[in-house]
């Protein structure tokens, strides 16, 4: 499969989803389920070839940086590795607990993240030098620590994820739901790994080519997407029994 096949998949699992739980908008606890699955579309497009095609042309006129599309993907998967944090902790702990640790532990650390990324994009070859894949362009140092610090970041914040998910997975009635995240997050965490490895290792990168971290990736994506739009399935075929009764 291609990449630009397993980009369309993956948007069109997003997109499902995104259908199937339109209502959850304004919902508390369901929202950021939601927010998660939108924006990673979102960086899924932005981080495309046909963003850097259409949507990186006026970017470049606009800002004098090639790239900058990717940089704004990289940030709403920053946003959506949070807000899956978010909706992990509001089933585990009480409103006012669940606030601090997620400021804390989550809300911190992704604020810290975002400038940095910019300023190490903005100073290396990811700025600079263009390419359709972004994970094509060469690594100097300022680029290298830029990828260093989103899969760090997006490490740190799937495991924090996944580590709540482990707690809920003993729930029976949540094991099923609990065990596809853990699905998603482990394949977020390995296209993370990946890109980490051949970054300190740049003999890797014309091997690799970014296509299995795309792989790994839209899995994660698509994974998340259909987990969702399925728990809420069964979550309102719950409640339309429970009326009928």
């Amino acid at each position: 499969m291609s990449v630009a096949t397993l980009i369309l998949v993956t948007l069109c699992c997003i997109v499902w989803s995104l259908w199937i739980r339109r209502v959850t908008w304004s919902c508390r606890w369901e929202v950021a389920a939601t927010l998660n699955i939108a924006l990673q579309g979102v960086a899924v497009f932005l981080m495309s070839p046909w963003a850097s095609e259409t949507v990186g042309p006026f970017l470049h006129r606009l800002t004098g940086n090639w790239n900058v599309e990717d940089y704004l993907g990289h940030d709403a998967y920053i946003v959506a590795a949070s807000a899956v944090v978010y909706h992990s902790m509001g089933r585990l702990q009480d409103d006012n607990a669940m606030q601090r640790s997620f400021k804390q532990h989550v809300e911190r650390p992704a604020t810290i993240c975002i400038p940095l990324l910019l300023a190490t994009f903005s100073y290396g070859n990811g700025a600079t030098i263009y390419r359709a894949d972004f994970f094509q362009v060469p690594t100097d140092l300022w680029l290298s620590v830029y990828w260093i610090i989103l899969c760090g970041t997006l490490i740190y914040l799937l495991a924090y994820g996944a580590r709540a998910m482990l707690v809920l997975r003993r729930d029976p009635r949540s094991r099923l739901i609990a065990n596809i995240y853990l699905l998603a997050s482990a394949s977020g965490l390995v296209a993370c790994s990946i890109r980490t490895v051949t970054v300190l290792v740049p003999a890797l990168q014309p091997i690799e080519n970014g296509r299995i971290v795309w792989i790994f990736a839209c899995g994660c994506g698509a994974i998340f997407a259909l987990a969702s739009a399925h728990s809420w399935r069964i979550k309102t075929r719950v409640f339309t029994g429970a009326g009928r009764h």
